[in-house]
């Protein structure tokens, strides 16, 4: 890539022109389903679990990232005078754009520990804790065949905690430290490993372990969060978003964060996916390009793909 065309690409990513902004939404998603289109019919080739839930992930993420773009200008907002009034809607679309943040951080912890052998660990926590969470649901009547399911999980489950416990990070672990481990997983699955010891992860930590732009992203999470629930500041925000066009200006920074993760998530998943890379490989420049200066601009070039600096 040429320094021109790095300051055209970088121009285009952080314009704050509306149009702009959603074009580039529009590009990233175009470009992250012709990648994908067919994975519906290469289920059967996945060489792992984890590799075909890291798929599954991204295709989430586009599906978040495309109820962004079509509500992006507005909703309308009916009423039975004789017209409908259409307003932007931030508060859903953020509540939207931090479903697609979550599950882009974890596709991103789930693949990429420090340590290469870690990330099975990792991927055998996030899966035990899921069906954990799932055998806590009651239902005043299931089908057998959910009963089945559910019966057989919890083999699964136990068979899970067997193979964490018997990895060589568990056994690393004191005693006192194994005993609060297993009670901790059962309630949460953002953990690593570091020595004689075990790490308990945030999502603002895990979104600062993926490589973003620390100052860029300081309290994202957070911020996110209130949006999501009824408190007191999430009242605040409504009352105050309509006054001096805040509303706009609040979903313009989703369109810009949404492109980001989703380029980010797009270029994760190419790193552990060879057929996907390969499809990258099949792009046109243009498109290569837009996807790695997002990792160049808002993390560095080392994430970038098959980047050549000239």
């Amino acid at each position: 890539m040429t320094q021109e065309q790095a300051f055209r690409l970088v121009t285009k990513v952080t314009t704050n022109h509306w149009n702009s902004r959603l074009k580039n939404l529009e590009e990233i998603i175009i470009i992250a389903n012709t990648m994908l289109i067919d994975r519906n019919k290469r289920k059967n080739y996945f060489d792992t679990e984890s590799l075909q839930t890291s798929n599954l992930l991204v295709q989430k993420i586009l599906l978040h990232g495309s109820t962004i773009l079509f509500n992006a200008d507005g909703i309308n907002f009916p009423s039975k005078y004789n017209y409908d009034l259409k307003i932007k809607d931030p508060l859903t679309l953020n509540v939207i754009f931090r479903s697609l943040l979550e599950s882009y951080l974890t596709l991103n912890h789930l693949n990429f520990s420090k340590i290469k052998d870690e990330n099975e660990v990792r991927f055998k926590i996030w899966i035990q804790f899921g069906l954990r969470q799932r055998a806590k649901m009651t239902f005043s009547e299931i089908e057998e065949k959910g009963k089945e399911l559910l019966n057989s999980e919890k083999y699964e489950i136990d068979n899970l905690v067997n193979e964490i416990q018997s990895s060589i990070y568990y056994a690393s672990l004191d005693n006192e430290k194994k005993e609060t481990f297993m009670q901790q997983i059962s309630r949460d699955w953002k953990f690593g490993f570091k020595g004689p010891s075990y790490l308990k992860f945030s999502w603002q930590e895990l979104l600062n372990n993926s490589g973003v732009n620390k100052k860029l992203f300081c309290d994202t999470y957070n911020f996110l969060s209130w949006f999501a629930h009824s408190t007191c500041i999430s009242l605040y925000q409504l009352r105050d978003m309509y006054i001096d066009n805040n509303e706009e200006i609040e979903v313009n920074s989703i369109i810009k964060d949404a492109s980001i993760f989703i380029a980010l998530a797009i270029t994760d998943c190419i790193k552990i996916d060879d057929d996907l890379k390969f499809q990258f490989d099949n792009l046109n420049q243009e498109d290569k390009d837009l996807i790695n200066i997002y990792n160049c601009f808002f993390r560095d070039e080392s994430y970038a793909i098959d980047f050549i600096k000239e």
